[in-house]
């Protein structure tokens, strides 16, 4: 005979409570674990939420709503403030931490003819060699200026310049 909503609720409150303080202690390192393993910098507010609602849940540990407001709130402002001071410093953790990305709309100079059907072709960007090939296929010389447009595996693919 199936329980009613009332009591399956209480069961859980009873369960949670009980357990509250080990559940954010675990959620917490296993946000840390995944700030680890993963780039960008977005699971450690989560971590520090699941800390602060674990504070919560030692004055608290009846009171579920609280420590899940707690979690919500403190993890959400943390993302939003930090996502804004790393995006205004132009280092947003967010969109990418490979440096790679950072080449894609720069201007760069041919230093040997993209040549995409033969495989060759290099430009210079930031002081960087890299190997290119052209977006479109077309044959581009020697020191003409292009536009990364995007990565493909080791090669930076390119066109020409609108200015050229």
């Amino acid at each position: 005979m199936p329980k009613k909503v009332g009591e399956i609720m209480e069961a859980f409150g009873e369960f949670f409570s009980t357990f509250a303080l080990w559940i954010w202690g675990i959620l917490a390192i296993i946000f840390v674990i995944l700030e680890i393993a993963m780039t960008g910098i977005l699971q450690i507010w989560f971590a520090i939420g699941a800390i602060c609602a674990g504070i919560v849940a030692w004055f608290c540990p009846d009171n579920i709503i609280a420590q899940v407001f707690t979690f919500i709130i403190v993890s959400g402002v943390l993302t939003a403030v930090f996502t804004k001071v790393f995006s205004e410093k132009g280092d947003n953790p967010l969109v990418s931490s490979n440096p790679v990305y950072t080449i894609l709309g720069k201007s760069a100079l041919v230093t040997k003819e993209i040549d995409t059907a033969k495989g060759l072709g290099q430009i210079t960007i930031n002081g960087d060699k890299w190997s290119a090939k052209s977006a479109n296929g077309e044959i581009i010389p020697e020191n003409t200026k292009v536009i990364v447009k995007e990565i493909d595996g080791v090669k930076a693919v390119v066109e020409i310049a609108k200015d050229e």
